[in-house]
């Protein structure tokens, strides 16, 4: 989104005069920063970091990097203080472009994601949304635009048209895995999650039972008829997915943490929890599907399924779940993922949800029970 080269990382008992700036930015958004005039990274700012960091959807490590900032920045502006436009060069971000588009959204012109970027969708959007109120077309959402789009009545029920177009491919597209594009990547923790530790001797570990995984779950999907695509470099390819116009894309990591009790499964899908119109919906389904199926047929602590911003889910439209079935930090995880049956369960559990995902509710058996072979032969 933003180059990484541009910010520093700065974490608590830091001083920087960045931090000037950016304290006086939360603060405009109404946090409690403490003492906006020092330039220390303080345990009130930590606290405060933390906080932005977990309403955004962000990893909450209180380091402000790259995409914390980036996020600082995309909060900079609220809708009306500046006017905005389509510009191909260095287009327009912030929540004031995402909530233009949400209001673009429920009257059914903007169709798009909510990626808080004033791209050509956008543009398009507005001009049609012009026309409509009899105003100039000329892509500027300024006050004039702004007040007519606010004065507009509307009777319409919840969820944009973004999700239920997303939602509608998968209702209208058949039970069958057969000829689906699933793109899989794995081991992407070096790439995607670069502020992550991990104990001596562990990450080359994590890395090869994570690809281990992968390579389990492409022969179970390959043998349902889908055409699977392992992705080994994640940051080279990062849109591979939407090039192929893939049904969704699957990135298997371990996770890791400083505290050794850290256990269990996780997954993650591209949503902020404060806002669900922020999300993938069909990324949610297929998170919580794979969360509960991993849980039963594994085992694994229940971590819960969880709605994140990170770069890696949001710079993708196809519907995508970082996968993070057990933690390399942890003896017990550690141990159980040395036996291969495990790592068979897993891709056996992710494999199965994607297939769930397609079946009709009626056909659909409880978690834990579906035989792929059984219904890969009924289908």
């Amino acid at each position: 989104m933003t180059p990484t080269s541009v910010f520093p990382s700065l974490s608590r008992g830091d001083r920087s005069d960045i931090l000037l700036a950016t304290k006086s930015q939360l603060s405009r958004l109404g946090y409690p920063v403490g003492d906006s005039d020092s330039p220390e990274f303080d345990h009130q700012f930590d606290s405060v970091i933390r906080r932005f960091q977990q309403e955004r959807g962000l990893l909450c490590d209180g380091l402000l990097g790259p995409e914390t900032f980036g996020q600082i920045e995309l909060a900079r502006f609220r809708l009306g203080d500046r006017v905005l436009r389509f510009d191909p060069v260095r287009p327009l971000r912030g929540d004031d472009v995402a909530e233009l588009q949400k209001i673009l959204s429920r009257l059914g012109i903007y169709t798009d994601r909510i990626d808080y970027i004033f791209a050509e969708a956008t543009d398009a959007a507005v001009r049609e949304a012009q026309t409509g109120l009899g105003l100039r077309s000329d892509g500027i959402a300024g006050p004039t635009t702004l007040s007519g789009l606010r004065a507009v009545k509307r009777d319409q029920g919840e969820g944009d048209v973004f999700a239920l177009q997303e939602r509608a491919r998968v209702t209208a597209s058949g039970p069958s895995l057969a000829g689906r594009v699933v793109v899989i990547e794995a081991a992407t923790t070096r790439t995607d999650f670069v502020t992550t530790t991990f104990p001596p001797g562990t990450q080359s570990c994590a890395e090869e039972y994570a690809a281990d995984i992968a390579r389990r779950l492409e022969g179970r999907l390959s043998a349902l008829g889908a055409a699977t695509v392992y992705v080994e470099d994640s940051a080279e390819r990062a849109t591979l997915g939407d090039e192929l116009g893939a049904s969704a894309i699957v990135t298997i990591n371990l996770d890791s943490s400083s505290s050794p009790k850290a256990q269990g499964a996780a997954t993650y899908y591209f949503g902020r929890g404060d806002d669900p119109s922020v999300a993938s919906p069909v990324g949610r389904r297929l998170a919580e599907l794979m969360q509960k199926e991993l849980c039963a047929r594994t085992g694994l602590l229940d971590c819960r399924s969880h709605p994140r911003t990170w770069e890696s889910l949001r710079r993708v439209r196809t519907p995508k779940v970082h996968v993070m079935p057990g933690y390399i930090s942890n003896d017990e995880d550690r141990a159980a993922l040395e036996d291969q049956r495990l790592r068979d369960l897993i891709a056996e559990s992710v494999a199965v949800s994607l297939q769930r995902l397609y079946l009709r509710e009626e056909t659909d058996p409880p978690t834990g029970t579906l035989d792929l072979a059984a219904v890969s032969s009924q289908l």
